[in-house]
């Protein structure tokens, strides 16, 4: 399967590591110095748990013309990146191209879906731990290593409907069983809406304390005020969601937070490692999402509101 790689950073380096190491065509749409460390360098995943994956020589390029049509692309650029990336991905894009979104945030598939049609989307959730070490130096943390895809549709599948027949009948289920082959984590959800909010509901809370307070997740843990803030901002998010229509029950944030307590404690975000390193941050499309929604449903959200108020001048 050709498959693209749209941003390779800590997710999609490792992700694309995975596929290229079981054999899959894969190609890395990279820039600057990440293009310039695989090209001479290659790209390297160091995992403890799933073992450490060198990729002496990626098919790497800047320019969307030299990849072309691939059967599937991961999109996995930052959420303020995405405009531009949209705008070069069409090269990438053939007849039966599945396009997945594996962005944070509740929003990322509509700008892909306006784009290039809703049948050529699936969305995306990633439960994986990674950072950029250097350039073309990604760590994995931890055991996770989970990908849910599906459609926003429920019982519906990516061009599963009218296909040329010249197109390759690509399904969530054939990417799928890709994944799984690369020796990760995989399953299909039949609204993955429902799974998108889930993540979301640990994600938004996480990322926006763990920025705020500059600290890991033990940290949070261990101090009762930024545990109780991290709680609230939970239910807020879970709060929300109903007013939007899905049924996420009370019980998530129990869950949520027996999660976090069977994490290492070291474990960050990549909120938190670019504010360490001064990168821009994906908090309007998170906290602030969440404080958009919530004031348009008449749902408050205060810890929220304050997190993106907050950090907004690193946003």
């Amino acid at each position: 399967m050709k498959i693209g790689i749209f941003g390779a950073g800590a997710l999609g380096g490792f992700l694309g590591a995975k596929l290229a190491a079981s054999g899959e065509d894969v190609h890395f749409l990279a820039r600057d110095n990440k293009l310039k460390a695989m090209r001479l360098n290659g790209l390297t995943v160091k995992s403890e748990s799933l073992g450490n994956v060198y990729i002496p020589k990626p098919q790497v390029t800047d320019d969307p013309e030299e990849i072309g049509a691939c059967d599937v692309v991961f999109f996995t650029v930052k959420l303020y990146q995405t405009d531009e990336a949209i705008a070069m991905l069409s090269p990438m894009v053939g007849a039966g191209t599945i396009l997945i979104s594996f962005q944070n945030g509740l929003t990322a598939h509509e700008p892909l879906m306006k784009a290039f049609g809703p049948e050529m989307v699936l969305g995306g959730v990633a439960y994986t731990m990674a950072y950029s070490e250097s350039p073309g130096v990604i760590q994995h943390l931890g055991h996770w290593a989970r990908f849910i895809i599906g459609r926003f549709e429920p019982g519906a599948t990516a061009r599963g409907e009218a296909m040329e027949e010249a197109a390759p009948q690509l399904r969530a289920e054939a990417i799928k069983d890709v994944l799984v082959e690369a020796g990760l984590e995989a399953e299909v959800s039949n609204d993955i809406r429902v799974e998108i909010w889930k993540k979301f509901a640990y994600l938004a809370p996480l990322s926006g304390m763990a920025a705020l307070r500059r600290q890991p997740l033990g940290e949070l843990l261990a101090d009762p005020d930024s545990k109780k803030m991290l709680e609230d901002a939970i239910m807020e998010v879970i709060q929300v969601s109903r007013s939007r229509g899905l049924q996420l029950d009370a019980t998530l944030k129990g869950s949520i937070m027996t999660m976090f307590d069977a994490m290492p404690p070291e474990m960050g975000t990549s909120a938190l490692v670019d504010m360490i390193y001064g990168n821009r941050l994906e908090v309007p499309w998170l906290s602030g999402a969440v404080s958009r929604f919530g004031h348009e449903k008449n749902v408050p959200t205060p810890m929220h509101d304050a997190i993106a108020t907050a950090l907004k001048p690193w946003s």
